[in-house]
């Protein structure tokens, strides 16, 4: 999980630098549509990565993106737009749940398409198209390096897109571009002051029963993300929310049992969360910032404090792996291996995942 998380900057570029030879399905067949909507389903992981690509993709197609559970979509979603894409994303692609999505959006006379890092996915069955995220089959159930890699993934696909219908100009995308490798080429330093600071807290986070994460604007992926994370791999409770949310009510639950870890990005929410943490200091020592040094002017040992790039669309690529790092170092020295699934046959048992020993086994070269 490690070496997957330190793989990530890798796969971001090779994803940017090929996504020609990636998009082109999708793109060929869809540059001819007239498309004013885009729903984006997907469970977990996946979901968070569209949530992750949203104020990107509004921000360069000027159309509205919906973010939405596949089962919600399914079962409840009336989209009376037939002009409506809607994109099916399951790293994995083995998800029911995506299918059924994909299926409901075919029934209502939808455009559909797929995305999967398993190049026999079954929910390439169930779309027009089919894109893969060509991160590396991740061996362990919690994925890292695929959040980021779906979330360019999607932004790739949906730019070239936008490039091939004169929606967006190549000058500028050659602009975001330049802010996608600048926040790239800045990762590797969050992983190493990252893991520095796992070191530094380990022995205080590690007996914690009762773990939130709290972020907020375009950090809101990332605090669901990382708190999905943590509960995969360390399994406690873990609850993400967006600070206003925290605000609203679920500050009365805080006592000195809580852990609380703030994604304090950029912006006129970063005063009120160390106001937040000054506050709450009096409810619970367990208190971890994560943000860059600008208006922090007395950290503790506790946070990890690093320069992120802070871009407003790209910088959740370096916000979510203090996370990451946390949720694949703690469960080590808590004495459980994160690869193995506490049931591994969970999804069989209760039908989540069409698990065949065959499209879900797959290899790959990357």
């Amino acid at each position: 999980m490690y070496n997957y998380i330190c793989e990530t900057p890798e796969v971001l570029t090779h994803i940017i630098d090929n996504r020609k030879e990636i998009t082109h399905e999708f793109v060929e067949e869809f540059k001819d549509k007239d498309i004013e909507q885009i729903y984006v389903i997907g469970s977990g992981t996946s979901y968070h990565a569209g949530l992750s690509a949203k104020n990107y993709l509004e921000e360069v197609l000027n159309l509205k993106v919906f973010c939405m559970y596949p089962t919600q979509f399914h079962r409840s979603e009336k989209v009376f737009n037939k002009k409506t894409l809607v994109i099916g994303m399951s790293q994995g692609g083995q998800s029911l749940s995506t299918v059924e999505g994909l299926d409901a959006a075919t029934t209502q006379g939808l455009y559909t398409a797929a995305v999967s890092e398993n190049p026999t996915a079954l929910v390439f069955d169930h779309a027009t198209t089919k894109t893969r995220i060509e991160v590396g089959n991740e061996k362990c159930g919690a994925k890292t390096k695929g959040y980021a890699g779906t979330t360019v993934t999607l932004m790739m696909m949906l730019s070239e897109w936008a490039i091939a219908k004169g929606i967006l100009s190549e000058e500028s995308f050659e602009g975001y571009k330049e802010r996608m490798f600048k926040v790239i080429g800045n990762m590797p330093n969050i992983v190493n002051a990252a893991t520095e600071w796992y070191g530094r807290i380990k022995d205080e986070f590690l007996p914690a029963k009762r773990i939130i994460v709290v972020g907020y604007d375009g950090n809101y992926a990332d605090v669901l993300e990382g708190a999905l994370k943590v509960l995969e791999t360390v399994r406690q409770g873990v609850t993400g929310y967006d600070i206003e949310e925290f605000f609203h009510g679920i500050y009365n639950s805080i006592t000195e049992s809580a852990h609380i870890f703030y994604l304090g990005s950029k912006g006129d929410y970063k005063p009120r969360t160390l106001k937040l943490i000054e506050i709450l200091k009096e409810w619970t020592p367990h208190n971890y910032l994560i943000a860059s040094p600008e208006g922090v002017d007395a950290p503790t040992n506790k946070d990890c404090i690093v320069p992120f790039t802070e871009d407003p669309l790209f910088s959740q690529w370096e916000y979510i792996i203090p996370m990451q790092v946390l949720a694949c170092l703690a469960p080590q020295d808590l004495g459980i291996n994160p690869d193995i699934p506490k049931d591994p046959q969970f999804h069989a048992r209760i039908g989540s995942k069409k698990l065949d020993g065959v499209r879900d086994a797959y290899k790959t070269e990357k």
